[in-house]
């Protein structure tokens, strides 16, 4: 830590600190009821306290505090993209390396510390990460790079003195650092099975939907990680009422999204160690969705794939009339123009995914979106029942031979 401190001087030290009121015997207590037995030694709570704060700032605001030395500042993107073009006095810690929050762990937390990506995606999550670990001031550039940019902002392309210095550290494996705010467990796989068989812990796939559709362990809802919105629907789809199980292809994003959850108040999370890699290599079973290409947008053979392997509910949302005179058979309808329809679909069983689709795509695209902000999973057919018919696929209902409206789709 004192070879951090030597790298970059900071010139003031904010103390606005948010402060968690969970208790930790409590958190304990209910981890250790609900875990499974053969892995109740491993149960250790710990409750994060004093969780710090996260500020979002604009180009202007994040040029002047760094100019005036108010922060550490830390590019979180790759070392091929720091190369490419850098903010004045960054050091670069790569926020996709799985040593991450190790790494970022080891700078001093006493003083204020600025990040920024791309766009704000990694620099969102490393945010969430670094207020786990325990930093009490944590600033985030607003838009990334890409904002920077539009302002027209200077960028250096020249390696700096203090990331120099601070590559060849983390190259000698010098810089460790530990967890302070919640306890994380890595699991292997025989524990990881028994908790995901003991319907005590969310299974939770942190994969991509195209992963979690190729083969996923049974029982597992998916939330996808490299989301931009993955702390918003973390805490959507799943409680705190038990604890996680997660997983992903090598341990490498559920690591990560280990510690975020912590932060995000998730009191107890396993993860599955070296991820679905060593679960295939252990000749676990995987449940596979029976559909290929693009898992929210599928064509007609894809989501006739998805209707046949019985993958969710089906639902139709054009209008009552629209559905009256042709729909795909064991359809139900919600339309979608109904001023009810979320109060309607919410009615759905969100452990179910949901399949969609209305005449050409468009509502059932929006119709999509609003399901996915509900919590849902959802499939959508892509050009709707227009393309359905092209390809002679099954239907039903009082004039199957009507001839599709142009009119019904609507705003």
């Amino acid at each position: 830590m004192k070879k951090i401190r030597k790298i970059v001087s900071l010139a003031i030290v904010l103390g606005i600190v948010a402060t968690s009121c969970t208790d930790e015997s409590s958190i304990r207590k209910r981890a250790i009821a609900n875990a499974p037995k053969p892995v109740e030694k491993i149960v250790e709570a710990v409750a994060p306290q004093g969780l710090g704060k996260i500020t979002k700032i604009n180009a202007d605001a994040f040029e002047k505090m760094n100019n005036e030395g108010k922060f550490l500042l830390v590019d979180v993107r790759t070392p091929e993209e720091f190369a490419e073009g850098y903010i004045k006095g960054a050091v670069n810690v790569n926020f996709k390396k799985r040593t991450f929050p190790d790494y970022i762990n080891a700078i001093a937390k006493d003083k204020p510390v600025a990040v920024y990506c791309r766009s704000a995606n990694r620099s969102g999550k490393a945010a969430i990460i670094m207020q786990s670990l325990g930093f009490k001031n944590i600033y985030d550039l607003d838009g990334g790079v890409k904002a920077w940019n539009k302002a027209s902002k200077e960028l250096i392309k020249e390696d700096n003195d203090a990331n120099k210095k601070l590559q060849e550290t983390l190259k000698k494996g010098e810089l460790k650092g530990k967890a302070i705010a919640g306890k994380q467990h890595q699991v292997g796989v025989e524990d990881f099975e028994k908790l995901a068989k003991s319907g005590k812990v969310t299974v939770v796939d942190v994969r991509t939907a195209k992963e979690f559709a190729a083969g996923h362990i049974e029982g597992a809802i998916n939330v996808d990680w490299k989301n931009r919105h993955f702390a918003t629907n973390v805490l959507k789809t799943i409680t705190n009422a038990r604890p996680a199980a997660i997983y992903c292809r090598s341990g490498n994003r559920a690591t990560r999204a280990m510690y975020a959850m912590s932060a995000l108040g998730f009191n107890e999370v396993y993860n599955l160690e070296h991820g679905m890699k060593s679960w295939n290599a252990a000749n676990k079973p995987v449940k596979t969705l029976e559909v290929k290409g693009d898992i929210r947008h599928l064509d007609v053979a894809n989501f006739n794939n998805g209707i046949l392997g019985k993958v969710g509910k089906l639902i139709d949302v054009r209008t009552p009339k629209e559905y009256e005179d042709y729909h795909i058979p064991g359809a139900a309808n919600i339309d979608w123009k109904n001023d009810n329809f979320k109060a309607m679909a919410a009615k759905l069983d969100k452990k179910v995914p949901v399949m969609v689709y209305c005449r050409s795509g468009v509502r059932s695209g929006r119709a999509m979106k609003a399901l996915e902000e509900m919590g849902f999973k959802v499939y959508n057919l892509d050009h709707g029942i227009k393309a359905w018919k092209a390809e002679s696929m099954p239907l039903e209902g009082k004039n199957i031979h009507q001839a599709a409206s142009t009119s019904e789709e609507g705003c």
